[in-house]
C-alpha cells in the first residue's frame, strides 16, 4: 500500500490523507472497511469500491472514525484470490497518526498558495 499524508498550511493538527491499496496491480475488486479491533473484520464504507481511498482529518473526526482501523480488502478478478492491506489507525490528529506504527511514502505540506510541497 502507498500512503501519503498532505499538513494543511499554518495548521499542526489538520492534513489529507490518501490511500492506494494497489498501486501496481491491476484487474482487481476493492472494498475498504473500518474496524475497531485488528482482529475482527470490520464494516465497509459506502461507496469505497476503489483502489484508493482519500480522507481528511476533519472527516475522522465529523464521522467518528477517530482511533479506528482503515484497510482495504482487495479480490483478483482472474485467479479469485483474496488480500487484505495493512491496517491504518486513523486519528483526527494527524500528529497521532505520524506517531503512530504507520509508515507513510510521502509527508507533504500545502503552502500559503495551496501548492503542493515536500
Amino acid at each position: 500500500m502507498k500512503k501519503y499524508v498532505i499538513r494543511l498550511h499554518n495548521n499542526s493538527k489538520d492534513a489529507h490523507l490518501i490511500f492506494h491499496a494497489t498501486p501496481d496491480l491491476a484487474h482487481f475488486l476493492y472494498q475498504w472497511y473500518l474496524t475497531e479491533n485488528k482482529n475482527v473484520s470490520g464494516l465497509p464504507i459506502e461507496g469505497s469500491q476503489y483502489e484508493s481511498y482519500a480522507t481528511t482529518t476533519d472527516i475522522v473526526k465529523e464521522k467518528g472514525y477517530d482511533g479506528l482501523y482503515l484497510y482495504c480488502k482487495c479480490i483478483d478478478i482472474n485467479t479469485k484470490r483474496e488480500f487484505k492491506t495493512e491496517l491504518i489507525r486513523l486519528y483526527s490528529d494527524v500528529n497521532k497518526i505520524l506517531d503512530s506504527d504507520t509508515v507513510f511514502d510521502e509527508v507533504s505540506y500545502y503552502d500559503q498558495s495551496g501548492h503542493i510541497i515536500s
